[in-house]
């Protein structure tokens, strides 16, 4: 299996498939910070040609632009947000995170921070096949994080991938984390996703692993003590030490975030 065939799957958070959803959906928000703390929206970012399968050279598959339908979940997704009170956006250096928050930021007049630090996972090079991910995947569950992909020179560990990912966005939180209102930091599957349970205090490698993010899939993070908990993971309420406070959005967000679920899976079923 090329690289090409193999990230389609792997980068768009659907492989192995018999772990991770294949569904494409946006998440209800409900925000639970205090007013004078700030909320992080972990944020997928939407399909691109990589997630798609159709990207054709070695330099798309890393860094794909937006597929149509990609594009339409981000302007979904400016929808969504909107009426939430975003005071920053960051971003990765891969184009497809721009792209996804680009109507966003439009809207709120906001422009987005790059951060190199939380770009996707390095898959590495050459030929690979989803056994390989699979057994990455199942000795990382097993407690040997310093694995990586068999036969996949330059392929990153999930310890190299939290050595990066996490003090950036460990950086992010802290310079934010007195002000009021929401910060959202667009990333990737596996930038996101498993790097959460060593950012997050209550969140586990398994249930990571076994909930992939959807594009434009959302996690919710608080502070409590200045600590940060997931309070959301793509629209499924976490137990958190602040739960008692939650204070919900207007009925109407998640109502709208469903119903653009639902459309996005539509207009997938038609172009079948």
């Amino acid at each position: 299996m090329s690289r090409v065939t193999l990230a389609a799957g792997v980068l768009s958070g659907i492989a192995p498939a018999a772990i991770t959803s294949a569904a494409i959906a946006l998440t209800g928000i409900a925000l639970t910070a205090p007013a004078n703390a700030a909320s992080f929206l972990f944020i997928r970012h939407a399909e691109s040609t990589t997630n798609a399968g159709t990207a054709s050279t070695p330099e798309e598959l890393v860094d794909p632009p937006l597929t149509d339908l990609g594009q339409q979940q981000a302007e979904d997704l400016a929808v969504a947000l909107r009426g939430i009170d975003l005071t920053a956006i960051y971003v990765s250096t891969y184009q497809r995170t721009a792209l996804t928050i680009a109507p966003t930021a439009a809207e709120t007049g906001l422009t987005p921070i790059a951060v190199d630090e939380i770009k996707e996972w390095d898959f590495g090079t050459g030929d690979l096949d989803y056994a390989a991910i699979e057994a990455m995947f199942g000795a990382w569950l097993a407690g040997d994080t310093s694995a990586s992909i068999p036969g996949s020179p330059g392929s990153e560990s999930l310890d190299e991938l939290n050595a990066r990912v996490v003090p950036a966005y460990q950086e992010i939180v802290a310079r934010h984390a007195d002000e009021e209102g929401v910060v959202a930091i667009v990333g990737h599957g596996g930038s996101i996703g498993w790097t959460m349970p060593s950012f997050a205090e209550n969140v586990t490698l398994l249930y990571a692993v076994q909930n992939g993010l959807n594009n434009t899939g959302i996690v919710e993070v608080e502070l409590y003590d200045g600590r940060p908990y997931v309070t959301s993971w793509q629209g499924e309420a976490l137990d958190w030490p602040g739960a008692s406070a939650t204070v919900p959005v207007p009925a109407s967000l998640p109502l709208l975030a469903a119903a653009l679920g639902g459309l996005a899976m539509l207009r997938r079923r038609r172009a079948a």
